[in-house]
């Protein structure tokens, strides 16, 4: 999964690109379920998650800049600049049209994390700025997360025929951790086919989870609302670095995306376009950014 502002022309300012690698396994057709991760298979029960219909492993990394990258010596008011990565490990459960997703997050936040490398090289191969400030960005120190969501499908048809149809998933949950804290809810609208299949992989999938996946053939169109109460922000409000940005973290944050998935026999897309609320107060310009995912099946 590839997320970038400059997939709309846009460059800096917040949220400005993430990049993610996965391993998915799904359940086959007539598989109740399948062998859990390690470590996570052990640790889901104890959050209410039952048997897996779908783990997902996976190596992230996203980077957070202020809207201008000419300055060494940021705008104080504006957004951080901060990379983290992570490896990130998940289990979807599913019940009926009921879905639990629990997963956790191990990684850096600061110049381990490799901000300053990918971002440079991204706009040398796209010809844009080079960000200057990535000097401004605080230690190196430990990344710990965790993530509970429950997800709801309300369909106008159960079992994948081969036909269009039309379904809602609506969840809601709660990620913890020192990149992010918050509690949040959303709903995503469907059209196409496969909807039942695709319901594991269409729920809440890390900290800026993007596009739903679409595993099989088919294709479905979608839309879709995310609302967020952000308690804490790494680099942010309260979690500032000495001497770095006095910028005040928005709490109440939205992003709403539009998008077509589009499965075949040796791969699969989701391309969306996204519009978020800005990371700070001081902004009142929501950043849009679009999302790519790509899915090969093994």
């Amino acid at each position: 999964m590839v997320q970038n502002d400059v997939f709309v022309g846009s460059d800096g300012g917040g949220y400005t690109s993430g990049i993610t690698l996965s391993h998915l396994r799904s359940v086959a057709p007539g598989e109740a379920s399948i062998a859990p991760l390690p470590v996570i298979g052990t640790v889901a029960p104890w959050f209410g998650v039952g048997p897996a219909a779908l783990t997902r492993f996976s190596l992230s990394q996203i980077l957070v800049t202020p809207r201008d990258l000419t300055r060494k010596e940021p705008d104080p008011l504006d957004a951080p600049y901060l990379g983290a990565l992570w490896l990130g490990a998940g289990q979807v459960s599913v019940d009926d049209n009921v879905a639990d997703m629990f997963g956790v997050r191990l990684g850096v936040i600061g110049p381990a994390a490799g901000g300053r490398r990918s971002q440079t090289l991204i706009h040398r191969l796209i010809g844009s700025d080079r960000p200057e400030g990535w000097d401004s960005q605080g230690p190196t120190r430990l990344l710990l997360g965790v993530e509970r969501y429950r997800a709801w499908r309300l369909a106008s048809a159960g079992a994948d025929d081969g036909r269009a149809h039309a379904d809602a998933v609506v969840s809601a949950g709660a990620t913890a951790g020192n990149l992010q804290s918050s509690l949040g809810a959303s709903v995503l609208l469907r059209y196409g086919t496969g909807l039942q299949r695709n319901f594991p992989s269409a729920i809440h999938q890390e900290i800026r989870g993007g596009d739903p996946v679409f595993l099989g053939n088919g294709w479905f169109v979608y839309a879709g609302l995310v609302g967020d109460r952000v308690f804490s922000h790494a680099g942010i409000g309260r979690n500032h670095y000495p001497g770095s940005n006095i910028a005040e973290l928005n709490r109440n944050q939205t992003v709403v995306l539009a998008g077509i998935a589009y499965g075949f026999k040796s791969a699969s897309v989701s391309f969306s376009l996204q519009r978020a609320s800005p990371l700070i107060t001081s902004s009142a310009k929501r950043e849009p950014y679009g999302s790519l995912t790509l899915t090969i099946p093994l």
